[in-house]
């Protein structure tokens, strides 16, 4: 979903679909109602998954393209021999490796505090 069309017309976060009115039009958003009436990136005791227009939290259209044309180049692995294409793919395979990386701690980090919560003596027991 753009944010431009959340922020014209009210959107069921659930299905990303828009509203729509008795016409079967989409609802536009009646600005300065009150919070229940704001996108949810500009209610602050709801938030947006996917940030706000001024700090998104997805990739840009073109970033969007790069990183769908290296999901290609590496599902058949072949890579055109291009610097701009070897540039990006540097980045790309960067920011997987770090992510990779948080999510492995984040898991181990986790697992620790289960095994330590399951490994503590129990009151009342000899």
């Amino acid at each position: 979903m753009d944010c431009d069309l959340c922020q014209k017309y009210v959107v069921n976060h659930d299905t990303w679909t828009f509203e729509r009115g008795r016409d079967g039009k989409p609802e536009l958003r009646l600005l300065n109602c009150g919070p229940s009436f704001l996108a949810p990136c500009r209610d602050p005791d709801r938030g947006c998954p996917k940030g706000s227009p001024e700090n998104p939290k997805s990739l840009s259209p073109e970033n969007e393209l790069c990183y769908e044309h290296y999901q290609e180049c590496e599902a058949v692995g072949q890579f055109p021999d291009d610097s701009v294409v070897r540039r990006n793919a540097a980045v790309i395979r960067s920011v997987i490796e770090s992510v990779n990386r948080t999510r492995d701690v984040e898991f181990q980090s986790t697992l620790l505090r289960m095994i330590e919560k399951q490994c503590q003596p129990r009151s009342g027991t000899s």
